[in-house]
């Protein structure tokens, strides 16, 4: 069944700061910046502590990111997704949408894994991005684009096959490391035995 993303989720747009960013001393809020969404890096990126600003009066309170919030990246030529993972305190900043699923209709990882699907980013970069010179996706546009919502059950299911194929390409690199390494010992062995021998 498809269904409008506005209707199995919310979708909020960055803090609206007054120009550029720069950390605070004391700041205990940090700042997701568009560089932080890392599609390779789904469940919280390692760098969301890149910017840091003070929570003054509480000005942050009502605009903290959760656990299982989506990072939707905004602007560019590519819009990847990923869940907020980490337990810290945060806010999006500019280029940066949230988007928090109801759990009732739709898995915050099954979610992030149809918006980073290949044929999924190429529909939001031809169809529903604006702007020549650096896209973007409106929070409306967002909210309209229709999205796959099986059951629960199912959804979970194809988040654990995308996981054992992550770590199977995760597992593939690793061991073409460790063939190539092998590979290069062995020929470097060879190599120094022979000229060994002819000396």
């Amino acid at each position: 069944m498809m269904k409008p993303l506005g209707e199995v989720a919310s979708v909020s747009t960055a803090y609206p700061f007054r120009g550029k960013v720069d950390s605070e001393a004391g700041g205990d809020v940090a700042v997701i910046q568009m560089r932080d969404v890392d599609p390779d890096f789904v469940e919280g990126p390692p760098n969301l502590r890149t910017v840091w600003v003070r929570n003054e009066g509480g000005r942050f309170d009502r605009h903290l990111i959760r656990k299982g919030d989506l990072l939707f990246q905004s602007r560019g030529s590519r819009h990847p997704a990923m869940v907020a993972a980490d337990e810290v305190r945060a806010i999006a900043g500019s280029g940066v949408h949230v988007i928090r699923v109801d759990p009732a209709f739709v898995n915050s990882q099954y979610l992030c894994w149809w918006i980073n699907h290949p044929s999924t980013q190429k529909r939001l970069v031809t169809d529903i991005a604006r702007g020549s010179n650096v896209p973007f996706v409106s929070k409306g546009d967002l909210e309209r684009f229709e999205v796959p919502v099986p059951p629960i059950a199912v959804q979970r299911q194809i988040v654990e096959v995308d996981r054992l194929r992550t770590r199977e390409r995760v597992l593939g690199k690793r061991l073409e490391s460790l063939q190539q390494q092998l590979v290069d010992s062995v020929t470097l062995s060879v190599a120094v035995h022979n000229r060994s021998r002819e000396q």
